[in-house]
């Protein structure tokens, strides 16, 4: 079961959810061995390629986990392919009232209505201009005015390898209850003209047909005005009484049925003109092979993290590359000698 999931997980889980982040976010503040930790191998056939961004294994670490920016230097010693910090807005923000986050064990799963605390686009560029870069690091920013978004952007962009425009946070209205469609093209339009990186765009995730004609329209949206690449996805709204709002979004296990699925029809719907990193419920390599099957070219975890601990990177890289070498083993089989 291994010492994080039969010793550290119940100590952290005797605490609020977030009082056991707290304590995981300052323990990744200590000079320890991160890269004996995650243990995670360095096999040339996990190297991938993300919007011209050489990574050397295909497994990210999705936004949320450091919203501050100041234990991606840890985190990528880990061995995170890359890591993406945030979400960060332009001024700092402190959420929503709590609790705003609850645990579903059985479902390896987290409903969260964290209302993107940060603190703010000024201290993370300085926290970032000063962190070391032990793995590609992309930001998160989610403003919801387009002066502020441009500013965020323009704080970040210097000291990150790419900018993820969270434009599907169910606990902001930005991604919820305006016309997402003209905002996501003015904003994708007006930061065309000044960055100088790579741009991809959080898309939120779909069930039913009305959603995925509003998600598809968004996807094509953000291809047509020049977005790199797109994550798919957020978390599900869903309704949650443990909530001080009431509400969040669902991330983890419970989400992964409809992941593979989602990066198939976003995929076909962009006509596979973007690279797609798949989100949401990902904790195995079969998952995480499953969505490279369906299109994506990497995998992004969060919620397997708390469930599964550091090592849930090397699980899932070497799980990859075991079945990379036992396919090329096949092949050479069916091919036979020269």
């Amino acid at each position: 079961m291994g010492v994080y999931r039969s010793v550290v997980r119940p100590l952290l889980f005797a605490l609020p959810p977030e009082a056991a982040h707290r304590l995981a976010h300052g323990l990744l503040g200590l000079p320890l061995p991160w890269e004996r930790i995650g243990r995670v191998p360095d096999d040339p056939r996990l190297r991938v390629t993300l919007c011209g961004i050489e990574l050397r294994n295909p497994i990210g670490l999705a936004a949320g986990f450091d919203k501050s920016c100041r234990r991606l230097d840890a985190l990528g010693r880990l061995g995170f392919g890359y890591v993406v910090g945030g979400t960060v807005t332009r001024h700092p923000r402190a959420g929503n009232p709590k609790p705003r986050v609850a645990r579903s064990p059985r479902q390896a799963s987290m409903v969260n209505a964290m209302g993107l605390p940060n603190p703010g686009a000024d201290a993370v560029a300085r926290t970032l201009a000063t962190g070391a870069r032990t793995a590609p690091r992309f930001v998160s920013i989610a403003d919801q005015d387009v002066p502020d978004a441009l500013a965020t952007h323009a704080l970040l962009e210097p000291h990150a390898d790419a900018i993820e425009l969270n434009a599907s946070c169910p606990n902001v209205s930005w991604g919820r209850d305006r016309d997402n469609e003209a905002h996501l093209d003015r904003l994708l339009r007006e930061l065309g003209a000044r960055r100088t990186k790579p741009l991809l765009v959080k898309l939120p995730p779909f069930r039913t047909r009305v959603e995925r004609e509003v998600v598809t329209a968004l996807a094509r949206i953000a291809r047509d005005a020049g977005a790199d690449g797109l994550t798919c996805s957020n978390t599900r709204p869903v309704r949650d009484p443990r909530l001080a709002t009431g509400a969040g979004g669902l991330s983890g296990r419970a989400l992964f049925a409809d992941t593979p699925r989602i990066v198939e029809e976003i995929r076909r719907a962009t006509e596979r003109a973007l690279p797609v990193n798949a989100c949401g419920g990902i904790a195995t390599a079969a998952d995480a092979l499953a969505c490279i099957e369906a299109g994506a070219t990497t995998v992004q975890v969060f919620t397997a993290m708390v469930y599964r601990g550091p090592r849930v990177v090397a699980e899932i890289a070497s799980g990859l590359a075991d079945t990379l070498r036992l396919r090329r083993t096949e092949m050479g089989a069916l091919v036979g000698p020269a």
